[in-house]
């Protein structure tokens, strides 16, 4: 059984006999939010169209679209849908996800056309253009997430039996909801000809128009056409409809990007009431787009929907954004900078629902908080997947490319949390320097060749502003290796941690010259000129030493990570050869938990190795590698990888931290571009949870499952930072209060808002999320109640 099913069934045998006896339940607020089906995904079934630094030939353009309802295979190099289909019964994601499934071959084949007719002259859509330039890539990604997902193919060529193409401009938009799958084509003839008639078939389906200047022809594939639900906002917005996407949409009231002035605006919020109501005698979805131009902070913020009074409900709202754009290259439809918000939510018949959506900025309930969110690259170049997570508004903390198109690694960009750069003026509250480059599972095979991992899934958990949650799944081209990576970054006051779960799982033999599970630095991502590495647990230092400069060879292999908790620190950075751009940081890895078979045998501890890189010449830097042990020379199938990591990034230099974090600051002053950093945090953080009522899930970072009558209560001992505590199987998504030592915790600013809400659709519960203070070797007791 898969650890999330344990997981969940956990969840289950602690609070279901409370949901039966403690009347807490009721009908509609479950009947409003999203079921197991409504979930979108967006992939590539072989891969992105091109990764640089790969030699390997790409394996076709095969988009792949689903939710719990339907399917659709798309082959975006010759522009024809090849599969698609509703399912027999609704999936939820788990099974969705699974292994096998990368091309969605398990559903029928189906007619398609996409043609215009002139003159009896048939020409049919072929392909696309073909660019060089990297920022034209045809295939664009606007938005991805949860709910919503849409692609446009710009460039679309069209040509009769001889292969004469048609003079025109035209592109494809493919858009999907968890009930919708649509496609809006555009054509713009070059010619004169207005005697034609354009067709768009899939399936059953079948839509035509004739030619015009702009012709637009709409494809509704999937969708059951219900009653859109009355809906009444606040005056400030602006409320519509979008034909093409199939949704309500609320436009926001825009101002001049980056208006919040820092520091005194650290705790802005903006909020707009709305309110939702199905008249009908049927169930319907509000299908919510919430957009705005010009957003305020693009680069960290959190869209939340609230009961009336400010009380988080638990209902997602998707965040994609887009702020690229390049005077160079002239405009590109799609670019940024705009803001899109989705969100799906279930009206039972004759029901209404008053709302309250809210942004929060820097700051949540005094502490800096954690975003995450699809960034479109429209406007940048490659046009793919792009994930981007802050701290606070004040630019990138973390990035992820699902495909991993532009450096070959999953883990890009990477910078200091309130950190100045090193050797040049500067304010506070800007964007700070990059030390990126990291990698999930990297592999070469036997003959040295690349692997690229492929069927790359995003599935979003919690977009924040307490603690974030993507899981990433992917598969190696042959079906060797499942891989799964869920990823968390929590609000903080003081540094970034990243909290990192893996889970592969070997199906068939694999052997390997280099064979990585994860990536501190990539091979070719790892620019910040940091010197010395260093090894240890939770009790102090083990080895210290400068690796080798030296170009793509390894300085160590597989050294075991002993002790409890161990750690990897990277530093020592020289800062004469910091670039512009670059960032004076250290940094380290931890391994919180450690379970693997390899080769067949169990190994109980990690191993790490040292490869030496060269990003221009004379300029060497250290990738350090968790990796096989040495006498381990194939994995075996029912070999696997379990870990928990924790990656902390820390200024180099205690005058370039401006954070508010006064235990924080004096460790730098102390230990600034030390291992010591990254000790302190791996024993601070190396907590000792004793649970009193409930069960404990996750000991860091902490989740506690609530009791039969709806509470928990456990004894914390140690802490550095803003600890993030959830609280899991929550029979409603109010009603409920946090003690610590006793006396209830109030962090509010604007009211009830410190804490986040989300719902686990499996389970039919809610999670809450708080950030609480603490203090290394300290005791305190926390309690959650149900106090209605």
């Amino acid at each position: 059984m898969k650890r999330s099913h344990l997981l969940a069934l956990a969840v289950l045998w602690v609070v279901l006999p409370g949901w039966l006896g403690a009347n807490v339940v009721t009908n509609m607020d479950v009947a409003m939010m999203p079921d197991e089906a409504d979930f979108t995904q967006l992939w590539w079934a072989a891969g992105p169209p091109g990764i640089m630094n790969s030699k390997l030939p790409h394996g076709g353009e095969i988009l792949c679209f689903q939710s719990g309802r339907w399917g659709l295979a798309f082959d975006a190099n010759h522009m024809r849908a090849l599969r698609a289909g509703e399912w027999l019964r609704p999936m939820n994601e788990e099974q969705a996800l699974q292994p096998g499934r990368a091309a969605l071959e398990d559903l029928p084949a189906v007619a398609w056309d996409c043609a215009m007719t002139i003159g009896g002259q048939r020409f049919a859509c072929v392909g696309h253009v073909t660019e060089s330039d990297p920022f034209f890539q045809p295939v664009r990604i606007v938005e991805s997430g949860r709910f919503f997902q849409r692609v446009v193919i710009e460039g679309l060529r069209f040509a009769d039996a001889s292969g004469k193409e048609f003079p025109g401009d035209a592109r494809l938009e493919i858009s999907a909801w968890p009930d919708r799958l649509a496609m809006n084509l555009e054509l713009e003839p070059k010619s004169a000809s207005t005697d034609g008639t354009v067709t768009l078939r899939l399936g059953d389906r079948q839509e035509s128009a004739k030619l015009s200047p702009k012709t637009i022809v709409r494809l509704e594939v999937f969708g059951n056409g219900e009653p859109l639900p009355n809906l009444k906002a606040d005056p400030a917005l602006t409320v519509g409809f979008d034909d093409a996407l199939g949704c309500q949409t609320l436009h926001l009231p825009e101002g001049p990007w980056k208006d919040l002035d820092f520091p005194a605006q650290l705790d802005a919020l903006d909020r707009w009431s709305l309110t939702l109501t199905n008249d009908s005698d049927v169930p319907t979805v509000a299908r919510l787009m919430f957009t705005q131009n010009n957003p305020r902070s693009i680069t960290g913020f959190t869209p939340m929907l609230c009961d009336p009074d400010g009380t988080p409900t638990g209902l997602l709202v998707q965040i994609s954004k887009d702020w690229h754009e390049n005077a160079e290259k002239g405009k590109v439809p799609h670019q940024g900078p705009w803001f899109h918000g989705f969100a799906f939510i279930h009206l039972p018949a004759h029901t209404k629902r008053e709302l309250l959506f809210q942004i929060v900025y820097a700051r949540y309930g005094g502490n800096f908080a954690a975003s995450l969110a699809q960034l479109s690259l429209i406007g940048w170049g490659h046009n793919q997947f792009w994930d981007q997570a802050a701290i606070g508004s004040f630019g990138e903390s973390i990035c992820f490319e699902p495909g991993r198109v532009q450096r070959r690694c999953f883990i890009d960009d990477l910078r200091p949390l309130m950190t100045l750069p090193y050797g040049r003026a500067a304010k506070p509250w800007g964007w700070a320097e990059n030390c990126g480059g990291g990698d999930f599972l990297m592999w070469q095979d036997a003959q040295g060749q690349y692997q690229p991992m492929c069927a790359t899934h995003t599935d979003y958990r919690a977009y924040g502003p307490c603690l974030t949650d993507a899981i990433y799944s992917e598969e190696s081209a042959g079906g060797e290796v499942a891989a799964r990576m869920e990823v968390s970054v929590p609000r903080s006051q003081d540094y970034l941690r990243v909290f990192i779960h893996l889970r592969y799982d070997v199906r068939h033999p694999m052997q390997w010259q280099r064979l990585a599970f994860f990536q501190l630095g990539a091979d070719f991502y790892n620019d910040t000129p940091a010197r010395r590495v260093a090894l240890g647990d939770v009790n102090g230092m083990h080895e210290e030493w400068e690796p080798k400069r030296a170009r793509n060879i390894y300085d160590r292999r597989d050294l075991p990570m002993i002790g409890a908790q161990p750690w990897i620190s990277i530093h020592g950075v020289e800062t004469a050869d910091l670039q512009p751009g670059l960032a004076d940081a250290s940094r380290g890895l931890i391994v919180r938990s450690w379970r693997a078979v390899l080769g067949g045998r169990v190994m109980p501890q990690p191993y790490a190795s040292f490869f030496c890189t060269e990003s221009d010449k004379d300029n060497y830097r250290t990738v350090i590698e968790l990796s096989p042990p040495p006498d381990v020379n194939e994995l075996l199938p029912g070999d696997f990888v379990e870990a928990d990591l924790e990656l902390v990034v820390f200024p180099a230099h205690a005058a370039a931290y401006y954070g508010p974090d006064k235990a924080f600051r004096e460790a730098l002053d102390q230990e600034a571009d030390t291992w010591r950093l990254v000790q302190r945090e791996a024993a601070g953080n190396a907590l000792d949870v004793q649970v009193k009522t409930g069960a404990v899930l996750k000991p860091y970072p902490v989740i506690l499952a609530v009791s039969r009558r709806q509470s928990a209560k456990a004894i914390i001992r140690g802490g550095v930072g803003c600890l993030p505590l959830t609280f899991t199987g929550l029979s409603q998504s109010r009603g409920y209060r946090l003690l610590m030592d006793g006396k209830p915790v109030d962090q509010s600013v604007h009211g009830n808002d410190f804490w986040q809400t989300d719902y686990d659709v499996l389970t039919k519960s809610w999670r809450q999320t708080f950030n609480i203070p603490a203090d290394s070797g300290a005791r305190q007791t926390v309690e959650l109640k149900y106090a209605p």
